[in-house]
C-alpha cells in the first residue's frame, strides 16, 4: 500500500512538473520554462551579467522579438518593446488592469487599495476623487505654482547654507523640497530641512525603490519562500519598510482626524475623512485603509521620481558642462538678474525645456513604469495573452528606438528644438505614459522640474568636486534607476553675492 501511494505521488509530481513547463497555446516566445521556476534561473544570470533588469530584457527581446513571454516562478508575464507597440498597448483598454500578485497586496494589508495598483470601478472612483480635490486644492492653478515657487526659494536658501561647507552631496538634496510641493496638497503642511522624522522616512523611500522591482520581486514570483527563507527572499525587509510607511501616514491621518472641521476641509486627507463619515456602506471606497494606501501611493510616486529626475539633470550638467553656460545665458536674456525665473518664462526658454526633455528621454527612471495586467484574454501581434497576465511596457525601448530617435544613446537636447530653435515636444517621448493610466501628477511634476532647475542654475555656478570626481553616469537598479551618491561644488553667482 505504501509503495502504491509513493508511486502515485511520484506520478502526480511528474505530471505537475510537465504541466508546469508547458506554455499556453500561442503564448509569446521566450526562454524555455523549467518546473516551478520557469525561466527565472536564466533571467537571474542575465540580469547579473547586464547589471539592470531592462538591459536583461533587451537582450531577450533582441532574441525572441518585441512581444516577449516569460515565466518567473509562478508569475507569467509579457514584455512589450518598441515605440509603436508600447503606444498601442497603452491605449488598448484590455491592458489597463493592474497586477494582483502577492507583493501588490502585501503593501495594502493583503487587499486591493489605493490608486496605483487597482483597476475597475473602484480605481476609477478613487482617481476621479483624487483629481477633483487636487484641483480644488490648487493642482494646475496659480496656487500650485506659488507653492512650488516658495519651495524653490527655500531650496536655494538651503543650498546657500550647504555650499559654504564645501561640495554638496546632490543625489538627495531635492528630497524635502519635492515632498513639500506634494505633501501640502494632501496633508496641508510641509517639512523643515533637517527634520529627523522626514529624513528617516525619505531614507526608507530610497531603500524601498532599491529593494523592489517592477515585477514585485522574488516574493511575487515564488511567494512560498517567505516561509522558508523570509530574510533572504526579501520578505522581512518588505514588511519592515511598509510598517514604517504605514505608521508614518497613519500618524498623519490621526492628527487630521483629531482636528477635522467638516465644514472647512484644508487638504485631501480632510476631504477623504469627511467622505468616510458620510459613507458607511461596506463596499464604499471611503475607508481608512484606502485613505492610508492612497497617501502611500501619492507619497511614493510623487517623491522618488521627481527627486531622481532632478538629481539626474544635474549629473547631465556635470557631464556636459558646455550646457551650463548656454542655459544660464538664456536665463539672463529672458529673466535678467533682477528677478528669479517664473513659470511663465518657460515658453521663452526653449533650450531649457529641451534640456529637461532630453534628460527624461535619456535617463528613463522607471524603465517599465508601473506594471499592467490583461483584464481578459486578448490577442496581440498574433499571440494570445491570457487574462491576468502581467504586462510590462519597456519605456527604455521607446527612448532607444532608432526608428524614432537618431543616435538615441547620445545626449542631444537639440533633438527637441525645431528649425527655428523653438521647443518641440516629440510625440515619440512619453515620460508620463499615455491613455487612462497616464501619470496623474504630470502637471505638478513638470512645473516642479522647471522651477527647481531654473532657480538653481539662476543662482549658482557648478563645478565637479575635485575631491570626489565626476558623477557616475550609471545608477542603481530597482523599481526605478536611482543615481549613485555624487558631489558638486556650488558657488553663488558673483552678481548675487551681495
Amino acid at each position: 500500500m505504501l509503495h502504491t501511494l509513493l508511486f502515485l505521488f511520484f506520478v502526480l509530481l511528474v505530471v505537475f512538473f510537465i504541466y508546469d513547463s508547458i506554455k499556453p497555446e500561442y503564448f509569446p516566445p521566450g526562454p524555455r520554462w523549467l518546473p516551478l521556476v520557469g525561466c527565472l534561473p536564466r533571467f537571474w544570470i542575465l540580469r547579473k551579467k547586464c547589471g539592470y533588469i531592462h538591459e536583461a530584457i533587451k537582450e531577450l527581446s533582441d532574441i525572441y522579438g518585441p512581444v516577449l513571454g516569460l515565466k518567473l516562478g509562478k508569475q507569467k508575464l509579457i514584455v512589450i518593446s518598441g515605440h509603436d507597440l508600447v503606444k498601442k498597448v497603452l491605449l488598448q483598454e484590455e491592458f489597463n488592469g493592474r497586477p494582483d500578485g502577492f507583493f501588490f497586496r502585501l503593501r495594502a494589508f493583503e487587499k486591493r487599495r489605493g490608486v496605483l495598483f487597482t483597476d475597475g470601478p473602484a480605481w476609477y472612483e478613487m482617481r476621479k476623487f483624487t483629481m477633483k480635490h487636487f484641483r480644488n486644492f490648487g493642482l494646475g492653478q496659480t496656487t500650485m505654482i506659488n507653492r512650488v515657487t516658495v519651495e524653490a526659494e527655500n531650496l536655494v536658501k538651503e543650498l546657500q547654507k550647504q555650499c559654504k561647507n564645501g561640495p554638496i552631496l546632490m543625489h538627495r538634496v531635492f528630497d524635502v523640497a519635492i515632498i513639500n510641493s506634494l505633501w501640502i496638497m494632501f496633508a496641508g503642511h510641509g517639512f523643515e530641512y533637517g527634520d529627523k522624522k522626514m529624513k528617516d522616512i525619505l531614507d526608507t523611500v530610497h531603500t524601498a525603490f532599491r529593494v523592489m522591482d517592477t515585477m514585485g520581486g522574488l516574493v511575487s514570483q515564488m511567494p512560498f519562500l517567505r516561509f522558508l527563507i523570509p530574510e533572504l527572499s526579501g520578505y522581512n525587509e518588505l514588511v519592515r519598510i511598509h510598517e514604517k510607511f504605514w505608521a508614518f501616514i497613519d500618524e498623519e491621518i490621526t492628527n487630521h482626524d483629531m482636528k477635522l472641521d467638516i465644514n472647512l476641509p484644508q487638504d485631501l486627507i480632510d476631504t477623504f475623512l469627511i467622505e468616510i463619515s458620510r459613507n458607511k456602506s461596506a463596499d464604499s471606497i471611503f475607508n481608512r485603509e484606502n485613505l492610508l494606501i492612497l497617501c502611500l501611493d501619492l507619497f511614493l510616486a510623487g517623491s522618488e521620481t521627481t527627486s531622481n529626475t532632478l538629481a539626474w539633470t544635474f549629473i547631465c550638467l556635470a557631464l556636459y558642462p558646455e550646457w551650463i553656460t548656454r542655459l544660464q545665458k538664456d536665463l539672463e536674456k529672458v529673466v535678467g538678474r533682477n528677478r528669479p525665473p517664473c513659470m511663465s518664462d518657460a515658453p521663452s526658454l526653449p533650450r531649457i525645456e529641451a534640456f529637461l526633455a532630453e534628460v527624461q528621454r535619456s535617463h528613463i527612471l522607471a524603465p517599465f513604469g508601473i506594471p499592467h495586467r490583461a483584464t481578459k484574454d486578448v490577442t496581440l501581434g498574433g499571440y494570445k495573452i491570457p487574462k491576468d497576465t502581467l504586462v510590462l511596457l519597456s519605456y527604455y525601448s521607446v527612448a532607444m528606438d532608432k526608428d524614432h530617435w537618431e543616435n538615441p544613446k547620445e545626449f542631444r537636447p537639440q533633438r527637441f528644438l525645431d528649425s527655428n530653435g523653438q521647443f518641440s515636444q516629440k510625440s515619440a517621448a512619453i515620460p508620463f505614459g499615455q491613455g487612462k493610466r497616464r501619470c496623474l501628477g504630470e502637471i505638478l511634476a513638470r512645473s516642479t522640474l522647471f522651477l527647481f532647475f531654473t532657480y538653481v542654475i539662476h543662482y549658482f555656478d557648478f563645478e565637479i568636486s575635485p575631491v570626489h570626481g565626476t558623477p557616475d553616469p550609471n545608477g542603481y537598479d530597482g523599481f526605478s534607476i536611482s543615481p549613485k551618491p555624487y558631489y558638486l561644488k556650488l558657488s553663488l553667482r558673483s552678481d548675487l553675492e551681495n
